[in-house]
């Protein structure tokens, strides 16, 4: 069975978005972009995008250049929507996966090949989460207080216990941190 990654960045108090989904935590860090982004690209072949991330992704991807933008561009794509016509052309190897988001993943799961990792957004991660399909959490905490704002964790009623698996620090001030579930 395929591994399910979650690979997101997060603020140390574990946000994935500040208030109003600000994004502007992020600290540029281009060690830290190189090494985890590489080693992602090493483990997984297959990338779950929720139906409202997909436009904003989609467009950035489709428009940048580089190792990782041809990586993401040419890795098959299952878009998580309710609705089987949902227009997924506009983002090359882009399917719909259409109906409960959570059995389409454990189906893809059970598909051969290497991880399967998801990038967002936080209501689709955060339903993988309740779930309890993730194997792994990437992590490139950034070096900021938000205080509040959107957690992937928010819907988690069950303490669950991580096996830390690695921990990296960045000229940043940031952390690269992979734990197992």
């Amino acid at each position: 069975m395929r591994s399910l990654i979650v690979f997101c960045s997060v603020t140390v108090d574990g946000f994935m978005a500040g208030p109003d989904n600000d994004l502007r935590f992020m600290v540029d860090d281009e060690e830290l972009e190189t090494t985890l982004n590489g080693e992602l690209m090493q483990a997984a072949d297959a990338i779950v995008v929720g139906r409202k991330s997909f436009p904003e992704m989609s467009e950035y991807w489709t428009s940048a250049e580089g190792e990782l933008a041809d990586w993401m561009n040419g890795t098959p794509k299952y878009v998580l929507t309710s609705d089987d016509s949902y227009d997924v052309s506009g983002w090359g190897s882009a399917t719909p996966a259409a109906g409960d988001g959570v059995e389409q993943v454990r189906k893809l799961k059970a598909k051969k090949g290497k991880s399967v990792v998801v990038f967002g957004g936080v209501e689709t991660v955060r339903a993988l989460v309740v779930a309890g399909l993730v194997d792994e959490y990437w992590f490139k905490v950034h070096p900021i207080v938000v205080g509040r704002g959107r957690s992937m964790f928010f819907d988690v009623t069950d303490r669950t216990e991580l096996k830390l698996r690695s921990v990296r620090s960045f000229p940043s001030g940031s952390l690269g941190v992979v734990y197992t579930a």
